[in-house]
């Protein structure tokens, strides 16, 4: 290919250097730069070019966070709102996106994040709509509905294979008999599901729990089920996209007879596994793996104090301070705070929302699905355009949606 000015070798060096938003206004330019910046092979090193950029940023370049909240509309409905904040003292807002789709339930939950992609899913009934979405390119892909998971309770995880470069999504199917464990594999490379065979594994994942993804593979906070020793214990469920095989993870002896393993948190600290776990009433304690797979390497890395109002944890910041909520007595919303372990000073953000629906993550823009069209991989979208999959529909929200009214749009 010809720029007629640069050679091509050097043309990719400096695209695949620049932001997300810069290129998509490029892709305009000529075909042959659409070409380009679409290309599998330039989406790659970009993505790797922001992953070095990242690492090696030294704090110069803030990290950025993407942040869902969601404000009450009436009785039934909420609004969910996701924004991206820079990751620096004022936390700045580095863009705001319109939630393009409408939950069945209150809200979506959110699986995970991996370079730019968010995985959200909607379970109402014996439906589960799954959503591979881009926000910053407005694009998106509903899965196909997977069989097991949809008739147990069960877990989602979200993550890329480090080899092949391919997103994954794991599902948890733990029957309501005493079946095995039921595990399928979606690959976005091949857009279907498949079976996985994992033997009696006699773990279980914690309800609610959300997931860590860190050198390739998701953790869980989990817990042994009565088959093993006769009696339940804390642990860490986790799931090897590159060898698609389950595993556990064991934490340190002193947590692992603790009562609420609902509670426990499995989360990423300067980037090691690490778990929150309530330490008596008023405090959470941190631990945190220095050395990834090496059970002695754990350390006791500090206590969050809650007697001052605050909740649930979020997130980490780079700086080690912890995002968490925190209950605004005025109102029946809560608040999103920054809280220092070091200093025990409380930092209001202003941003409000329903109790239990912050969901912060550390987040890269990309252009996976740069090409991708809003659609339902193995279905064909309606005439009016919603996602649809056996009749049910995944609708995208509208703007002055205020009275619960859903009308049929596209995506943009």
């Amino acid at each position: 290919m010809s720029t007629g000015y640069l050679p091509v070798e050097l043309l990719c060096n400096i695209l695949t250097r620049l932001p997300v938003r810069t290129l998509l206004r490029f892709t305009i330019v000529s075909k042959s730069w659409y070409s380009l910046i679409t290309s599998p092979n330039f989406i790659t090193t970009h993505q790797l070019n922001n992953n070095r950029t990242t690492v090696s940023n030294n704090n110069r370049t803030p990290l950025l966070l993407m942040v869902r909240h969601c404000t009450q509309l009436n009785q039934y409905l909420c609004k969910e709102h996701y924004s991206i904040r820079c990751d620096n003292d004022t936390f700045d807002e580095f863009a705001k996106f319109d939630f393009p789709f409408i939950s069945q339930c209150s809200h979506f939950n959110l699986v995970g994040s991996c370079n730019g992609l968010v995985c959200l899913f909607d379970d109402h009934g014996t439906r589960t709509f799954i959503v591979l979405w881009n926000p910053s390119l407005r694009k998106s892909v509903t899965l196909p509905q997977p069989r097991a998971v949809t008739k147990s309770r069960g877990h989602f995880g979200f993550g890329i294979d480090p080899v092949t470069g391919d997103y994954k999504i794991v599902g948890l199917a733990y029957p309501y008999t005493d079946r095995f464990l039921e595990v399928e594999l979606f690959n976005l490379s091949t857009g279907s599901w498949r079976s996985i065979n994992v033997g009696d594994f006699s773990y279980v994942t914690s309800p609610h729990t959300q997931q860590a993804f860190l050198n390739g593979v998701v953790h869980w906070s989990g817990y042994s089920s009565y088959k093993v020793g006769g009696s339940m214990h804390n642990l860490i469920v986790s799931f090897d996209m590159r060898n698609e095989s389950l595993g556990v993870v064991v934490v340190p002896p002193c947590v692992q007879q603790y009562w609420d393993h609902i509670a426990m948190r499995v989360t990423i600290f300067r980037e090691c596994l690490s778990f929150l776990h309530p330490d008596g009433d008023y405090s959470w304690c941190l631990w945190v793996m220095k050395e990834y797979g090496v059970e002695s390497s754990w350390t006791k890395q500090f206590t969050v104090d809650v007697q001052l109002g605050l909740g649930r944890p979020t997130c980490f910041r780079g700086n080690g301070d912890l995002l968490v909520e925190r209950r605004d007595w005025s109102c029946r919303e809560v608040e999103l705070v920054s809280y220092s372990p070091k200093s025990k000073l409380i930092k209001h953000l202003e941003i409000r929302g329903t109790r239990c629906s912050f969901y912060v993550d550390t987040y890269k823009e990309s252009l996976v699905l740069v090409k991708g069209l809003n659609e339902v991989l193995g279905r064909k979208e309606t005439s009016a355009g919603a996602v649809t999959c056996q009749g049910t529909s995944v609708m995208p929200r509208e703007d002055d949606e205020v009275n619960g009214k859903r009308k049929k749009m596209k995506l943009n």
